[in-house]
């Protein structure tokens, strides 16, 4: 029997990755769990203290910890409040979570993971 697969062009350099605190190693996402939120899953912006912030969203992230205090101000995303979020494991800064305010905007949460702060692994390297 023969299998014929169809592969599109750009599904070579979409190879499934891991993400781990560049700080200590502990996983903190896959691939799997990036998402779009306006339109990009990578995002670059300027925080008030004119800091450059780049990073990439999740729907999912482990071995985290999560502040409780959650911040309207300066969010980047409209309808979204933020919270930091550190490495459970060593407490690097690992970028925020953003939740929607009640009837402002979907995904209900998702997780800006900044760049600097995971070092990516191809799965099963």
């Amino acid at each position: 029997m023969l299998l014929h697969v169809k592969i599109k062009a750009d599904d070579k350099n979409k190879a499934s990755k891991t993400y781990h605190c560049a700080n200590c190693g502990t996983y903190i996402t896959n691939s799997e769990a990036t998402t779009k939120i306006d339109g990009s899953e990578d995002h670059s912006f300027v925080n008030p203290a004119g800091i450059q912030c780049n990073f990439h969203t999740f729907i999912a992230c482990d071995n985290i910890r999560i502040s409780d205090e959650i911040f309207l101000q300066h969010s980047w995303f409209p309808g979204y409040g933020w919270r930091f979020v550190v490495c459970a494991a060593c407490s690097l800064h690992l970028g925020w979570k953003y939740d929607a305010m009640p009837g402002q905007a979907r995904p209900n949460s998702f997780f800006g993971v900044l760049t600097k702060s995971v070092e990516e692994q191809e799965q099963g390297n």
